[in-house]
This record gives structure tokens, sequence and C-alpha cells, in this order.
């Protein structure tokens, strides 16, 4: 979904769930929670101006950062509310704007000037603050959607492209690694959603390139294109894929979508590329694999328009002419999942609510028709 396309809506921001099963809007109105399947609106908060918005899965636990338009919505607190009682679950102030926002069942992560706070979701105690660099992208962060591993990826430098890994599972996180990612300040991070692969860009955009954990050795690394441009948002594709894709939307108006083979075992060369990357590595101080052999894109999306901020994310929807029973089936798993975390997910005792079951349809459809087309256009798959 691109930015520019709802900015007449007034919308200031958009990001899906952790499962892409909604998508959220911060707009000049408030808060707006759509169901990516149905378009249905799930949940509206008319509160005023909000500049970011994270949700917890399909859970009615939701965070939300005022756009500092409103004396009540600085952009120096974050709000954590559990949508079906409409009730404030707690505020949590800093000195500086919060630039980024992130949760998982396990960890919260608030992101401002050279501060990352981790919290534990069962009680929203901080369990540590971690010191970080300027980055050319405020809030420059990856959370992993799962929690086990429950892993933080954060720039470890505001002049090279080093990104530290920390393990958020103990003491609210302890460095597992770092790695060279880039030689230009990173901007862009994704993780897969099991944890296993990272993906990074750099402010010069021009190569995206994907480590494997635990290590986060790399594995893959693609060419965008050969001018510069910025990577805005990076997304794996779900599980259950016979292919493993990744895609990145980049500020030409552009989403690159890329393969993700299985990389050559140590020692294979399978392209006389690899030779000669390997006689150039050995006597050129970085490597130059990438500039010899980077793969490129298998496809490209071109916008309809190429100004403002797109996100991407891939959503697997159900086959034609079985929606009405996915739909079900998924708000049923996920009315139990989210029983069944309710401790982790509700630190004040209060049931998360599955923004995605039938019981908010009625409500949804009614609502809908107030909306001013925020949201308008959402679509399953690649956006």
């Amino acid at each position: 979904m691109a930015l520019s396309s709802c900015i007449k809506s007034g919308v200031l921001f958009v990001a899906f769930n952790q499962d892409c099963t909604c998508v959220a809007l911060g707009s000049q109105q408030g808060v707006h929670i759509y169901n990516v399947h149905t378009h249905k609106l799930c949940y509206r908060y008319t509160i005023g101006a909000v500049s970011i918005v994270e949700m917890l899965f399909c859970t009615s636990l939701v965070g939300y950062v005022g756009a500092g338009e409103q004396p009540a919505l600085t952009p120096r607190k974050l709000t954590i509310m559990n949508t079906s009682a409409s009730r404030t679950i707690q505020e949590l102030s800093y000195p500086t704007s919060v630039l980024a926002v992130r949760m998982n069942r396990q960890r919260l992560v608030v992101v401002t000037a050279k501060r990352a706070h981790v919290y534990g979701m069962h009680n929203l105690a901080c369990l540590r603050v971690i010191d970080t660099e300027d980055s050319p992208a405020g809030g420059c962060c990856a959370l992993t959607a799962c929690h086990e591993p429950n892993l933080l990826a954060l720039p470890a430098s505001a002049s090279s492209g080093a990104v530290r890994i920390y393990d958020l599972a103990q003491d609210g996180g302890n460095v597992l690694s770092e790695v060279r990612a880039h030689q230009t300040p990173v901007v862009t991070l994704a993780w897969s959603s099991d944890g296993a692969l990272l993906a990074t860009a750099s402010a010069k955009g021009t190569v995206i390139r994907v480590h494997r954990m635990p290590g986060a050795a790399r594995s893959h690394s693609f060419r965008r294109g050969a001018t510069s441009a910025a990577i805005q948002s990076m997304a794996f594709s779900a599980p259950g894929l016979p292919v493993q894709l990744l895609v990145a939307a980049s500020s030409h108006g552009t989403v690159h979508v890329f393969r993700l083979q299985d990389p050559e075992p140590p020692g294979v060369s399978s392209r006389p590329a690899s030779a000669a990357a390997g006689l150039l590595s050995a006597v050129v101080r970085y490597s130059v694999g990438d500039m010899v052999e980077p793969a490129r894109n298998i496809a490209t999306i071109r916008l309809p328009q190429s100004v403002g901020a797109a996100t991407c994310a891939f959503r697997m929807g159900p086959p034609p002419g079985q929606e009405a029973a996915a739909e079900a089936g998924a708000a049923a798993a996920a009315a139990g999942e989210a029983a069944a975390a309710a401790a982790a997910a509700a630190p004040s005792g209060l049931q998360p609510r599955d923004l995605t079951s039938s019981s908010t349809a009625a409500a949804a459809a009614a609502m809908a028709a107030t909306a001013g087309g925020v949201g308008a256009g959402i679509t399953p798959g690649v956006a």
C-alpha cells in the first residue's frame, strides 16, 4: 500500500500486524484497523493525529503514539490500550520522541533517539535500555514476530553498515552477534516469520543482503538496481510456499521480488564468477562477491504513484470460493491462540479480543461507511 495514495485521507502511518491479517493506520483522525481479507473496518478510535500504531497479532492489545498536534498526543508518549474494553492499560513517557514500536508475545520494544527500551509483555516492566547509534532512517529496528527465538536487530554504527543482534529471551537482551552487513549505514531491517533469516538494506539501497541465524552468516545478496534508492520496507514470504521470496519497496515507486534459493555449500562454485569473486576477495579488504555475482529480482511491481513511502507484506489468501470458510477458520484459530496467550498479551488481566472475528463484522460494516475511504484498496498478497 502506497502512503502517497492516502495523503488526501490524512493517513500518517501504515503497518501490517505480525501475521499480515490486519493493517493498522494512523491518521489525522486517530487509529483505524482493517481486516486484510474482508477489507472491513475492525476498529476505529477517533482521538486525533496519530503517527505510530502497533498491533499484537489479532488481539485487542494496541499501542499508539501521537503526532504532537494535540497536547494530549505528544510524540514522546506511547499509550498501550485494550480496544475491546476501550481502556488504557499503561502510558509510557520518554524524554525524546518515539521513533518506532515493535511487539511480540513476550517483548515490547520502543525506540527513541539513541535508545531502545525493552519491556516484558506480561507486566510492561522495563527490562533493559540499549544504547543505539543514530541512523539516517530514525527508528530502524526489527523484532522477530515469533518469541522463540526472540531476536532484536539494531544498527550498530552511524557511519558503517554494522548490525547488532540481541537475544531478548534473557535479561532483556544480550548481544548474540554483530555483522558488517554493508559499507554504508543500515536503514531497513526485516526478519523472516521464524526468525531464521534477517534482511538488511543500507542507505545506498542498491544491494539487499540476507543473513542466516544464529551466526548471522550471509546467505544471499540481491541487486535492486544500479542507482541509489531508499529501501522503505522489506518482507519475507509466509511459511508454506514451495519457494521462499523476499520483497522490497523502494523510493522509486517499485516493489522488487527476489527468490531465495538454497545457498551453495562452502567450497562449491557453480559459476565462473564465484571463482573470480574468491580471488578478488583474497587481495581486497572488503568482500567483492556482491559486485561480481549478486542475484537480480525475478519480478518488479510498479506502483501507481512514485511519490511518498510504501510498505509491503506477504499474505497467503484463501483459495477462490473458500473465503468465508477460511475466514471463519482463521478467526477460530486466532481466538483460541489469543485466549491461550491472554496472560502474556494483557498485562492488566484484560482478555485480548480477536479483531478478525465474526463478532465484529456487523459493527465493522456500520463503521465502514464513516471511515472516509481510509484503507480503501487493501488487498491480500504483495501490497
